[in-house]
């Protein structure tokens, strides 16, 4: 008799080895599991489960020091958005 691994299962499986990649890239616990939460929903639906389960942590991992990176008007790279962020939470 053949065995079928859901789909479920077959993602639950993927967040834990990613959780685990980020613990291994130096995130504690917690902070790994929040940061994979915080990122998943829309990687997923940008890349799918595609990456390997180490390409999906090094993504998170850039997104999360993007995230605490501080804007440097020098910077050619870098975008300010805070004026758009006002607009957005006076228009709710």
């Amino acid at each position: 008799m053949t065995q079928f691994t859901s789909r479920r299962i077959m993602n639950k499986h993927y967040a834990q080895g990613v959780i685990s990649e980020l613990q291994h890239l130096g995130y504690p616990c917690e902070q790994a599991k929040a940061a994979f939460f915080r990122h998943y929903r829309d990687m997923k639906r940008t890349f799918g489960l595609e990456p390997n389960v180490s390409e999906f942590a090094k993504l998170i991992h850039e997104f999360e020091i993007a995230m605490e990176r501080k804007y440097n008007p020098n910077d050619p790279n870098h975008i300010l958005v805070d004026h758009l962020q006002q607009q957005v939470k006076t228009k709710k």
